[in-house]
């Protein structure tokens, strides 16, 4: 009898019951291989004219379905399963690193998950600060002015004086804007803000329930923005990535990512 034997690769290859009772090798990855043979009941053939005068019939048997492992907990599936029936988990959600570790818990896949290199990586577009800076830039120019025009005695030190401290503040607005930041995963969002403290907030998008964008027409030129979204998450409700450069870029990901997750995981919305 021959055998269709998936690899983890996902090459697939026939063996017969010779080359079963030897090591399997895939000849794709090189991998040695165990092969699982689950046992089907033989199903009768229909029962030919002669064999029914000898009060015989001819049994035939299938080749066995393909097998593949769950890279969530390991265990032995159907290649053609969308779903396992083990650990519960949906087979077709982002692909991780996968386990071959029977009985591994879903714990550690979503740490795989997590560790997984992020889409997008933002912070607050320093287009925000466009303003301040020039506000800043105003001030100096006129306390500037005023010690040399008026109060030359102090000229070079309160000029000096004056520009250190706008200069402070200006970098006080960069950093603001810097360490406000973002990360777009392909199942949650991650935001960090502060300078010296950090506040962290994760949001899983099979809970989010609507999203909208907000443009001016100045930002539209610049290719900024604000999403606000709104969540089923008793601890953030609502969040807002402001001020994010590649914004209708992150919009349309999350548009199209948000429902490929709530279906993931089953997630069902009732409206009020």
């Amino acid at each position: 009898m021959n055998y269709q034997i998936t690899c983890l690769c996902g090459n697939q290859f026939r063996i017969n019951d010779e080359q079963l009772k030897g090591p399997v090798i895939c000849s794709v990855c090189k991998r040695a291989l165990s092969p699982i043979v689950s046992p089907h009941p033989p199903i009768s053939a229909p029962a030919t004219p002669a064999a029914a005068e000898n009060k015989e019939t001819a049994v035939t048997t299938l080749p066995d379905e393909p097998t593949k492992r769950c890279p969530y907990c390991g265990e032995v599936i159907l290649a053609v399963a969308k779903k396992c029936k083990h650990c519960g988990e949906f087979l077709d959600r982002p692909a991780t690193a996968p386990s071959t570790v029977p009985g591994q818990s879903t714990v550690a896949a979503s740490d795989a998950a997590a560790e997984e290199p992020p889409i997008y990586e933002l912070s607050v577009s320093q287009w925000d600060n466009f303003w301040k800076y020039l506000i800043c830039l105003g001030i100096a120019v006129v306390v500037s002015t005023v010690f040399i025009k008026w109060l030359p005695q102090y000229g070079m030190p309160g000029v000096l004086s004056t520009l250190v401290i706008l200069g402070l503040i200006a970098w006080f607005f960069y950093l603001s804007a810097r360490n406000s930041r973002c990360t777009i995963r392909s199942v949650r969002i991650e935001t960090e803000v502060g300078i010296l403290s950090k506040d962290i907030n994760t949001l899983e998008l099979f809970r989010i329930t609507d999203l909208s964008l907000k443009q001016n027409m100045m930002e539209r030129l610049l290719g900024v923005g604000t999403i606000h979204i709104t969540s089923n998450d008793p601890s953030t409700p609502e969040l807002m990535l402001y001020k994010i450069p590649q914004v209708k870029q992150v919009y349309k990901y999350l548009q199209q990512q948000v429902p490929i997750v709530a279906r993931q995981r089953g997630a069902v919305y009732f409206e009020k």
